[in-house]
C-alpha cells in the first residue's frame, strides 16, 4: 500500500481547506508542508521521531500534519484541552523531539515536561519555513493519537502511514462521497480522526472543507448554509441539542449528517425538521478506517461491519441477555491500529486468538444489524443487576426538554450502587426532577431508575464532545 505522503502528493489541484474565511488551496498546502518538512530535518527531526501538536483546527495543523507524513516523522495530535497531569502523562509516554505549539498553549508544554528549547510557537511559523526540500518522503510515518481517557488513563493509540492512508481511502469511499464543486464542514477538532477523515475525504475528492473551532450551538445552520456543505459530522450531544432548538434553519444544502451515538428518535427527527438523511456508524480510534455502518436508516442500530473486518459477540457476565463484548478482527493490513505506545495495553486488549476487544457491549438484531447496547467500563450494579448507563441516558434524553443526560454510580447505602442523573434542561424549561421522576417510571425498570438527580447548565466535556464522567464522580447528588 502506498504511503500517506503518496495520498497527499496525489491529491487533485482543486481541493482546499478554508479557515476563518482564509482559502488554502490543495497545491498551496502541499508545497507548504515541503517546507515545513525541511524546517524539521533542520530542527534534527529524524525519520520515526515524534513530532507534538498543540493546535487547534488551523493551517499550520494541517501543514504539521503533512510535513510529517513527508519526513517520515510520527504526528503527535494533542487534544489542546489537556492541562497539568494529563499532558504531562500523554508528552512524557510519546516523548516528542519537536513540539509546535499555538501561542497560547506552547507554553503548557513546557510547563508539562517538555525541552522548551524543543517547543515552537506556532505564530510566525509559517513565514520563517525554508524553502521546500527536494528530497523524497522517508521513514516510517504515522501518528499516534491518544484516546480521550473517559474512563481511564489514555492511551497512545499507533497508526502506521498505511492505516493513515486506509483511513482516509475508506471516508472517502464510505462517508463522504462530493463531487470536485461541493462542500463539506466540520466544526470537530482535528486532533480527533473524524475530523482527520473528513478532512482527507473532503481534499481526496478535490472538493472544499470548512473548518470551524468548536460547536457552533446556536449558528451551525447559519455556517451549514453560508458555506454551502452538503455534509458534515457529528458527534456526541449534537443532535440532541440541534434538535431541542426550536428556531428554524436556513435554506441549506446539507443532504447527509454523518457520526455516533444517535438517539433512535433523531433518524426521522433529522429529516422531517432540516430534510437531512442520518447515517449510524460505530468506530473506533483503534480501529482507523474500519466501521460499523448503518447506511439505509434502521433507527436504533449502528449498522453491519464494513467489508475490511470480522466481528463476533463473547458473553460478559452480568450483561443484559442477548449482547456481548464486541471483539474485531481486520482481514487485511493496513486500515487498523499496530497497537498501543505500551505494549502490556495491546497485549491486554486483543484476545490469544488477535481479536482486538473493543470492551463495548452490542447486540445483533433479527436482521443482522447491531446495536448498541452500553460499555462494559460503564455499567452500573444496582440491585443485583447491572445497569447500562447507555441506557438510561436514552430514556431522559427521549424527553423534549432535556438536552444532555449522564448517568454514573455512586456509593449506596444498602452496598453496590445507586445512580445518580446529571442533566441539562433547555434554557426555557420548568421541568423539575420530580416531573423526571416521573418520566422514568414508564419507561425504565425499577431497578434501571435513578435515585439521585442534579441539574447543570452543562455537562463537563472533552473538546471532542464526550463526557467526562470522571469530573461528575464526587460530585455532592443530594438526598
Amino acid at each position: 500500500m502506498a504511503s500517506f505522503w503518496d495520498h497527499i502528493a496525489a491529491l487533485p489541484d482543486s481541493g482546499a481547506v478554508v479557515i476563518a474565511g482564509r482559502r488554502w488551496g490543495t497545491p498551496q498546502l502541499r508545497e507548504l508542508a515541503l517546507r515545513a518538512s525541511a524546517d524539521l530535518a533542520g530542527r534534527g527531526v529524524q525519520p520515526g521521531d515524534m513530532v507534538g501538536c498543540l493546535l487547534p483546527n488551523s493551517v499550520e495543523f494541517v501543514v504539521l500534519w503533512w510535513a510529517c507524513a513527508h519526513r517520515g516523522a510520527r504526528f503527535h495530535p494533542v487534544n489542546i484541552g489537556l492541562r497539568g497531569d494529563t499532558l504531562a502523562f500523554i508528552l512524557g509516554a510519546a516523548h516528542p523531539a519537536v513540539v509546535v505549539g499555538a501561542a497560547d498553549l506552547a507554553h503548557l508544554a513546557a510547563a508539562a515536561g517538555a525541552d522548551p528549547g524543543r517547543v515552537v510557537t506556532a505564530k510566525g511559523w509559517l513565514e520563517s519555513l525554508p524553502a521546500p526540500t527536494s528530497a523524497a518522503a522517508s521513514g516510517p510515518g504515522g501518528q499516534v493519537i491518544f484516546t480521550s481517557g473517559t474512563t481511564g488513563r489514555p492511551k497512545g493509540v499507533v497508526w502506521p502511514a498505511s492505516t493513515q492512508r486506509g483511513h482516509t481511502v475508506a471516508y472517502s469511499r464510505e462517508m463522504v462521497v462530493l463531487d470536485p464543486a461541493e462542500a463539506a464542514y466540520a466544526c470537530l477538532p482535528l486532533f480527533h480522526v473524524t475530523a482527520q477523515g473528513t478532512t482527507m475525504a473532503t481534499l481526496s475528492h478535490g472538493a472544499t472543507i470548512h473548518l470551524d473551532n468548536g460547536f457552533p450551538v446556536r449558528t451551525l445552520w447559519h455556517r451549514i448554509a453560508e458555506t454551502g456543505a452538503v455534509t458534515f459530522p457529528f458527534v456526541g450531544s449534537i443532535l440532541s441539542v440541534l434538535l431541542k432548538d426550536d428556531r428554524p434553519a436556513p435554506a441549506h444544502r446539507c443532504r447527509t449528517v454523518f457520526g455516533a451515538a444517535s438517539p433512535a428518535h433523531a433518524w426521522e427527527a433529522m429529516w422531517q425538521r432540516y430534510g437531512v438523511r442520518l447515517v449510524e456508524t460505530y468506530g473506533q480510534t483503534e480501529m482507523g478506517g474500519t466501521w460499523l455502518m448503518n447506511l439505509d436508516g434502521r433507527p436504533g442500530s449502528v449498522g453491519a461491519p464494513c467489508e475490511r473486518i470480522d466481528v463476533r459477540l463473547v458473553p460478559v457476565g452480568g450483561s443484559p441477555e442477548g449482547s456481548g463484548e464486541l471483539q474485531v478482527r481486520p482481514r487485511e493490513p493496513g486500515y487498523v491500529m499496530s497497537g498501543y505506545l505500551d505494549p502490556e495495553q495491546t497485549e491486554a486488549a486483543h484476545t490469544a486468538d488477535g481479536w482486538y476487544r473493543t470492551r463495548d457491549l452490542l447486540a445483533r438484531r433479527s436482521d443482522g444489524y447491531y446495536r448498541f447496547v452500553g460499555r462494559t467500563a460503564d455499567a452500573i450494579r444496582r440491585r443485583g443487576e447491572n445497569v447500562s448507563a447507555w441506557e438510561v441516558e436514552q430514556a431522559f434524553l427521549a424527553h423534549p426538554d432535556v438536552v444532555e443526560a449522564a448517568a454514573i454510580g455512586v456509593p449506596s447505602d444498602l452496598a453496590e450502587e445507586d445512580i445518580a442523573l446529571y442533566y441539562v434542561l433547555r434554557p426555557d424549561s420548568e421541568l423539575t426532577a420530580h416531573d423526571l421522576r416521573r418520566w422514568s417510571a414508564g419507561r425504565l425498570g425499577a431497578f434501571m431508575r435513578p435515585r439521585y438527580y442534579v441539574a447543570l447548565d452543562a455537562l463537563p466535556k472533552t473538546p471532542t464532545q464526550r463526557v467526562l464522567k470522571s469530573s461528575l464522580r464526587g460530585r455532592p447528588v443530594g438526598r
